[in-house]
């Protein structure tokens, strides 16, 4: 047993003297590199010592090399203020001058009346018969009428060319509507849809008649009742007919009117054929998208395009356009 525990304390007291060892190594180690680290922080102390004085040494130039430009500038804005000085000193010596001048002319001058001619354009001399001026004035006059015959002729030439282009159009387009079944059936609906209106209408106001003319019955003769209820309805009929046909007479004349005073142009006219050869060519499509008769459609079109153009030109006229 006592040699087994002097064993143990003997391996213990081994590891102890390994343990010794390796930390006497490291402090060895420790203590090369704290050396090794004081060696290092010295040479960098030396060498930032070194730094600083070459620094130094290099602000102390910089600044004296501006210093020395500072000095340049100064005395060259020191010799630009003297010239300056002297230019000004040299106009004040002018202007003391040249109001010296003008004072002496105020108080020594003279007025000396000039005698000057007007000269009278066109004004017959005794050494002048004007042939340049009459010359010149039968050049004009022959140049004159020369431009107004050619202007004339131009603008017959451009009537009759927009002319016959309008009688082709016209004519094509009247011809390719007499071959349109939609378009013919469309006129015919629209005609006797017209026609069905006004007997309508004499239909209504023939019964406005006859109720007021009843008034007659209450006459006890009845010859008297009869010429009265006659009269009386020949005369609301007539009234109600003719309020009506002068109505329409009324606003045809406003509408023509509205068409040679505003829309009566080479643009109207190119508005109504090109409309026209719309509806014409195309109504078969129009009719499939639109349950609509096309002499209607033509009539609104004609109707929305004076409306705009009325508008437009009352609208420029405000602003003075």
């Amino acid at each position: 047993m006592n040699e087994s525990r002097e064993s143990k304390n003997a391996e213990q007291l081994e590891e102890l003297l390994l343990l010794t060892e390796e930390i006497q190594e490291e402090l060895e180690q420790k203590d090369q590199l704290i050396v090794e680290l004081k060696t290092q922080l010295n040479e960098s102390l030396t060498l930032n010592e070194k730094l600083n004085k070459e620094n130094r040494a290099g602000n102390i130039q910089a600044l004296k090399n501006d210093l020395k430009l500072a000095d340049r500038a100064l005395r060259n804005e020191k010799e630009k203020l003297r010239s300056a000085n002297v230019t000004i000193g040299e106009c004040q010596d002018k202007i003391r001058c040249l109001t010296q001048q003008r004072d002496y002319a105020r108080t020594h001058q003279k007025i000396v009346e000039i005698p000057v001619e007007k000269p009278v354009l066109y004004e017959k001399c005794e050494a002048c018969d004007r042939t340049d001026y009459q010359n010149a004035k039968a050049k004009y006059e022959t140049q004159k009428e020369r431009l107004a015959g050619q202007y004339k002729a131009k603008t017959v030439m451009f009537q009759t060319t927009l002319f016959l282009l309008a009688w082709y159009s016209l004519t094509t387009t009247l011809f390719q509507a007499v071959q349109s079944d939609v378009l013919l059936s469309d006129c015919k609906s629209f005609f006797h849809d017209a026609a069905s209106f006004i007997q309508t209408f004499i239909g209504w106001t023939i019964e406005v008649g006859q109720s007021v003319a009843q008034i007659s019955t209450k006459i006890p003769n009845p010859f008297i009742a009869g010429m009265v209820y006659w009269i009386l309805l020949i005369l609301i009929v007539g009234i109600c007919v003719a309020g009506t046909g002068i109505l329409a007479i009324l606003i045809e004349i406003k509408v023509i009117e509205l068409y040679r005073e505003k829309c009566w142009d080479v643009i109207t006219l190119l508005m109504i054929l090109t409309s026209a050869a719309v509806i014409i060519y195309f109504g078969e499509a129009i009719k499939k998208a639109l349950s609509v008769n096309l002499l209607l459609l033509f009539v609104l079109l004609q109707g929305a395009y004076v409306g705009l153009r009325c508008y437009l030109e009352s609208y420029l006229e405000k602003r003075n356009y």
